[in-house]
């Protein structure tokens, strides 16, 4: 007999903090817990081909050599600045690097010894500079209103102040804005909203007070610790629907979300449900990817399906809803699973449009 050469098939890249992209792929720290089962879909071939992904953020430097090839310049623009560029505004704090970071998680390419891998790394993706200015109900509408002909995802890490104070939510415009997408974006299938959860747990804000959250047509998106524990800065309402990773265990062990930064750079501490929200946004690319004639509804019900309650912390007061589903007002229907999700949106049937009753 002659000794065949067998290669185990796991993922290995050479960027150079792959190793540390614990959300993706369990090491040796937590091996018990799950991740977010991105090379479930992987496997299947899924890497968000034919996606565009876009963030409503404070900019997006495309010239990142870990984004530029992914960079797409119709679903990008600056409303601060009145053009086309949506490069952020650099100044000595790097403020602006939070749409950087945030476009990193989802289209960082694979293989080329940058920083780490997006979760849908052949995805496309875009940026709307909108933060770095005056926000007004004008702005927002422009900025979720961006070629929904085009743009597939949009997704936001922001909303009103987290102090526990303010009840705050889209204005007229950005209502209308939002009703729009969601009836002619993406060919009549409707945009996908995405939206962070919130960061205000440690001032007891609820994201029940936040009118973006609390919208039928986004996707609220909360977070989970790399241990499985409650963020310190997770806010609880019934509107979130699912979860993915972040940070928020606090203390020195903690390990964050990893991504591109400012200057060309890498970080290792992207935070926050501002963390969660993209990593979300990534596998609905890719998702898309493997069925691109879902609807706005298909991806909610496909989350639902495709989250796993049991990762929810057995001190979490859990209800079991009337369709028989396990739910929590901290996790939604638990932790996001890429590969769950994919399979069923390979193989599904689309549900019907939304219906509505109104008394008079």
């Amino acid at each position: 007999q002659i000794p065949k050469k067998r290669q185990k098939r796991d993922y290995v890249y050479n960027d150079p903090e792959w190793e540390k992209m614990w959300y993706l792929v369990r090491h040796s720290r937590t091996p018990k817990l799950p991740d977010l089962n991105v090379t479930g879909a992987w496997e299947m071939g899924y890497t968000g081909r034919g996606s565009v992904v876009t963030f409503l953020d404070d900019g997006l430097e495309y010239d990142h050599p870990d984004l530029l090839e992914n960079y797409d310049k119709e679903a990008s623009t600056d409303i601060n600045g009145g053009d086309d560029d949506p490069s952020p505004r650099y100044e000595q704090t790097n403020e602006n690097k939070h749409g950087t970071r945030c476009a990193g998680e989802v289209s960082a390419k694979a293989n080329n010894q940058i920083c780490g891998v997006g979760i849908a790394h052949h995805a496309r993706v875009g940026g709307i500079r909108m933060l770095d200015g005056d926000v007004t109900d004008s702005v927002e509408a422009r900025s979720i209103s961006h070629r929904p002909d085009h743009v597939d995802i949009y997704s936001a890490s922001w909303g009103p102040d987290d102090n526990g104070l303010v009840v705050d939510g889209p204005g007229v415009l950005a209502r209308k804005a939002f009703e729009n997408g969601i009836l002619n974006g993406r060919g009549g299938k409707g945009s996908i909203f995405v939206w962070a959860s919130g960061n205000g747990g440690r001032s007891s804000d609820s994201c029940a007070c936040d009118g973006y959250i609390t919208s039928i047509y986004t996707i609220a998106v909360s977070s989970v610790t790399e241990t499985g524990t409650k963020p310190w800065f997770l806010e609880e309402c019934s509107a979130t629907l699912a979860s993915a990773y972040s940070s928020g265990q606090g203390g020195t062990a903690d390990h964050d979300i990893i991504t591109t930064d400012l200057h060309h750079g890498c970080t290792e501490h992207h935070t926050g449900t501002s963390a969660a929200a993209p990593l979300a946004a990534a596998i609905y690319a890719l998702v898309l990817e493997a069925n691109p004639k879902l609807t706005w509804r298909d991806i909610m019900y496909i989350t639902v399906l495709g989250s796993r309650s049991n990762i929810i912390p057995s001190n979490t007061e859990i209800v079991k809803n009337a369709a028989g589903f396990n739910v929590s007002s901290k996790y939604g229907f638990g932790l996001m699973d890429a590969g769950l999700m994919t399979w069923y949106a390979s193989g599904w049937q689309n549900v019907p449009a939304m219906s509505s009753c109104e008394s008079t």
